[in-house]
């Protein structure tokens, strides 16, 4: 334990002393020069602001790094480091060939901005043919647990439905649906 470390609590204090409990403290990754792409990721993780982009250009230069999971930490390591940069002046620093769009982050990111948007417009729909109601209110909510591709199927199948209860239905069943597919 170091000078600068809270004692671990009551509860975590008998794991602590374990001998498959090994402490690792971010400050010795800093200027740490290591051929282990995970001891790398931590430096990134530790190094001061001022540092990243440079430590991030090291780290990437210094393998061939075709991983997309990879590219994505360090863009996101290097977008909370420094949040006065858009990911794509970071990416232009880096000198990545990448195009952002086809990263996995850059993707999930698009689709919940779809999936927001889906949300917003079937709302407005549904207050306009139910009007404002609690319960509306409280099956909306269910809404954001739902996938895209389901929650455009039911902008097509809501002219059918005749009632608030079968809105509840159909959100019911998808939701087991995707809790089944989780």
């Amino acid at each position: 334990m170091r000078y600068t470390e809270k004692p671990p609590s009551i509860e975590f204090a008998p794991f602590m002393q374990l001998p498959c409990i090994q402490r690792i403290y971010l400050e010795d990754y800093r200027q740490l020069q290591s051929d282990n792409p995970a001891q790398s990721l931590l430096g990134l993780i530790a190094c001061q602001e001022e540092q990243a982009v440079e430590f991030a250009q090291k780290l990437l230069k210094q393998r061939t790094i075709d991983d997309l999971d990879i590219l994505n930490f360090v863009e996101t390591v290097l977008v909370y480091k420094l949040p006065h940069l858009t990911r794509e002046e970071i990416r232009t620093m880096l000198g990545l060939d990448t195009e952002l769009k086809q990263t996995r982050f850059y993707q999930e990111i698009a689709e919940e901005e779809r999936q927001e948007e889906c949300i917003k417009m079937l709302a407005r729909f549904l207050r306009r043919k139910f009007g404002l109601l609690p319960e509306l209110d409280a099956a909306l909510q269910k809404l954001s647990g739902i996938p895209l591709d389901a929650l455009e199927n039911l902008a097509d199948e809501l002219q059918d439905f005749e009632t608030l209860e079968e809105l509840q239905n159909w959100i019911a069943a998808q939701t087991k649906r995707a809790n089944r597919q989780a």
